[in-house]
């Protein structure tokens, strides 16, 4: 009988590798966004001021 070889597959990044990257990666975009958007209006890193945050919390909440 013909016993069938299967072919190993290395992957040159483990799949856990790919993940954390691709989180690492879509995080500081998502902060390089709201840099962006907000340093159209004020001081690009008044951002990561929590006075901002509650500023945009008490405008949504109406």
């Amino acid at each position: 009988m013909a016993e069938q070889q299967q072919k190993i597959v290395h992957r040159r990044f483990p799949l856990l590798v790919r993940i954390l990257l691709f989180l690492y990666v879509a995080i500081v975009l998502v902060f390089l966004g709201l840099m962006i958007g907000f340093g159209i209006l004020d001081n690009p890193f008044g951002v990561f001021r929590i006075e901002t945050w509650e500023h945009i919390i008490n405008l949504t909440r109406g």
